[in-house]
């Protein structure tokens, strides 16, 4: 066996201009949207929180018009930090945030501070009864295209417990499974709002203080420099209101391809398990959002699988909902899975391809836990995209690990690979890892070019937290932003 390493896959800016970072791409040509007429040049902000915390974003925001120098790094090291450019139309990003007094809701710090004496249930769902009332009356409006909210200091759920190990630091999007079913105020508030026409961002204290929250006198989570958390709200910020910070790069002779995440999340009663779906076009680079049937856990690997039915029918639904949005069929389909593929779900998908005159159709099982370390001389860990092809079915793939763009790994824990699996035998896997790879950069919620899982799967494990706490039946937002 030999280790390959794959190029690090460049991402499009403005005028089609290139770069293998997020960062250095938009401070020197501008978003990828921003020669369109549709690009967000002027995003009005509402805002939700105590009065004094809704201060403090606002004057922060303001902060962020300009630019912000970047953290000291070693010497040879300076890409790892970039300076923020400024959020203004002077600025790369050609937008600028725009308030107004009538866009804002206090909550009242008397209110607050009863959370702080109310057991973790009760007080969770006060508070996000609390905000979403705020919320739905600021979204009627119809003068604000994103709800900024404070989240609230006094409310202890499960969110204020430090990040796992595993979760490498920056990582705190996780397993639906590794999510508890209440007390958790960012999926059951924006479950409460998926169905207003504005999306919500939420913000920690620390983001605009720049002082790390303490529990029990240890800093509750890491905490990311001032030009950092500047990049990472503001690329979140242009999303949400519309635009496409950064596409993946694409060749004249590429198919038109959809890729399609698919995970499960269990209901807050834990008697069943539903499915969750992202489908992510790249050349928009736009998610949209479907909601599929039942699964059963298989008594033979006790992994979730679908019927041969339902999974015809989340497939049709999902290229439904493409269609819709981007107005044409996709020429091939990849999907991603969480758990392996059985018989009856391979069925099931090429029926729904057939039936929408698909010719192309490849379909990946992408565990995240379980495949061996590999180990490189000296004391870094292997390079991103480093993959070492095991069998003719298996791919070993690093999407964190040392990065020559930075001259170091930028993590704080052992890097853990992707072990690609798909279920034919003609599958190109080198292939198949350059794609995964590219979709691993594809996160606006977070300007970081070596995110560890591809997009595909990223969102399905935040659409099914959420949509677990959304009775069924109820309508659902359909695009991604709204739960990022």
């Amino acid at each position: 066996m030999r280790a390959h390493v794959l190029h690090e896959p460049q991402l499009e800016f403005r005028a089609g201009n290139r770069h293998i970072d997020p960062r250095y791409g938009i401070s020197a040509y501008g978003p990828a949207d921003a020669e369109s007429p549709s690009a967000p040049r002027q995003i009005p902000i509402a805002f939700i929180g105590p009065s004094h915390a809704v201060d403090g974003i606002r004057r922060w925001l303001q902060r962020c018009r300009e630019q912000i120098e970047a953290k000291n790094a070693k010497p040879g090291q300076e890409n790892l930090h970039q300076p923020f450019p400024g959020f203004s139309p002077d600025s790369e990003f050609g937008s600028e945030l725009v308030f107004d007094d009538a866009l804002v809701r206090e909550i009242p710090e008397r209110q607050l501070r009863r959370l702080a004496r109310a057991d973790t249930a009760s007080a969770t769902a006060e508070a996000v009864q609390t905000y979403a009332d705020a919320a739905r009356s600021l979204a009627e409006t119809g003068r604000c295209r994103v709800i900024v909210c404070a989240r609230p200091e006094e409310l202890l759920d499960r969110e204020s417990r430090p990040p796992a190990a595993e979760d490498d630091g920056a990582d705190h999007d996780r397993d639906p499974d590794e999510r508890e079913s209440s007390g958790d105020f960012h999926d059951l508030l924006k479950a409460a709002a998926l169905s207003l026409p504005a999306p919500l961002q939420l913000m920690r204290k620390e983001t605009w203080t720049g002082q790390p929250t303490k529990n029990s006198g240890q800093a509750a989570r890491p905490l990311q420099d001032e030009a950092t958390r500047a990049w990472n709200l503001h690329t979140a910020l242009y999303y949400k209101a519309g635009g496409t910070p950064w596409r993946m790069q694409r060749h004249t002779s590429d198919l038109a391809t959809c890729y399609v995440g698919i995970s499960f999340y269990r209901t807050t009663s834990g008697q069943e398990l539903h499915t969750a779906v992202a489908q992510v076009f790249n050349e928009r680079g736009d998610g949209v959002v479907v909601r599929g049937g039942t699964a059963q856990i298989s008594k033979t690997d006790r992994q979730p699988h679908l019927a041969q039915a339902d999974a015809r029918r989340l497939l049709v639904d999902a290229l439904a909902e493409y269609r819709g949005t981007h107005g044409h069929q996709p020429a091939r389909i990849v999907i991603h899975k969480s758990s392996s593929f059985t018989d009856t779900e391979v069925e099931g998908f090429h029926a729904a391809a057939d039936e929408r005159d698909i010719d192309h159709l490849e379909m990946l099982w992408i565990q995240r836990r379980g495949a061996p370390h590999l180990f490189r001389t000296g004391q870094l860990p292997p390079l991103r995209g480093t993959s070492v092809q095991l069998d003719q079915r298996s791919l070993l793939l690093y999407t964190r690990g040392s990065v020559p763009y930075f001259r170091t790994y930028p993590g704080m824990y052992v890097p853990q690979p992707l072990l690609i699996r798909p279920e034919s035998a003609n599958t190109d896997l080198l292939a198949a890892g350059t794609d995964v790879l590219a979709l691993s950069k594809m996160n606006w919620n977070n300007a970081q070019l070596d995110e560890r899982d591809p997009l595909t799967l990223r969102t399905a494990y935040r659409v099914g937290a959420i949509l677990k706490h959304v009775p069924d039946g109820a309508r659902i937002a359909t695009r991604y932003a709204y739960y990022m």
